[in-house]
């Protein structure tokens, strides 16, 4: 006896109302996203002898978090521009805390190279799902054919 797999399907009729309110949830998850990342970049972890170094866990979760929020938004809708605002969500946050110095006298972007692989981090992981091929799995309808 042969155990049959249902074919898997997921729902892909998303009204606008629908994928405006997912992008906006995926952008409010994208600047409380950047914002801990960038005041958690300047991470110390004291080794046992008591010397101290530097440790930017932030990046790699800049890098990873920003691909799931716009693989995510890839599953929302098919049109590029649309699934890449978490990702330029992102960046815009990160662009407004960087040069929100000069409003608030406060430097929370810090002049370094963490800085900079920060943001390279999350450019990158925001771009990765976009160049992958969809996740979005075909409609049954997709891929019939006339007799």
């Amino acid at each position: 006896m042969q155990l049959s797999h249902p074919q898997r399907y997921t729902y892909a009729e998303h009204s606008t109302g629908e994928i405006a309110g997912g992008l906006l949830w995926l952008s409010v998850g994208s600047l409380v996203s950047v914002l801990l990342e960038v005041v958690y970049l300047g991470t110390w972890i004291t080794l046992p002898g008591g010397n101290s170094i530097p440790f930017p866990y932030t990046i790699v979760i800049a890098f990873f978090f920003t691909a799931v929020l716009t693989r995510t938004a890839r599953l929302w809708t098919e049109n590029m521009l649309a699934a890449a605002v978490p990702a330029i969500v992102w960046v815009s946050g990160y662009m407004i805390l960087t040069f929100s110095v000069s409003v608030t006298g406060d430097m929370l972007v810090g002049s370094s190279l963490r800085s900079v692989l920060l943001l390279a981090a999350g450019i990158a992981g925001g771009l990765m799902p976009l160049w992958q091929k969809s996740p979005r799995p075909p409609r049954p309808d997709a891929h019939t054919t006339q007799p």
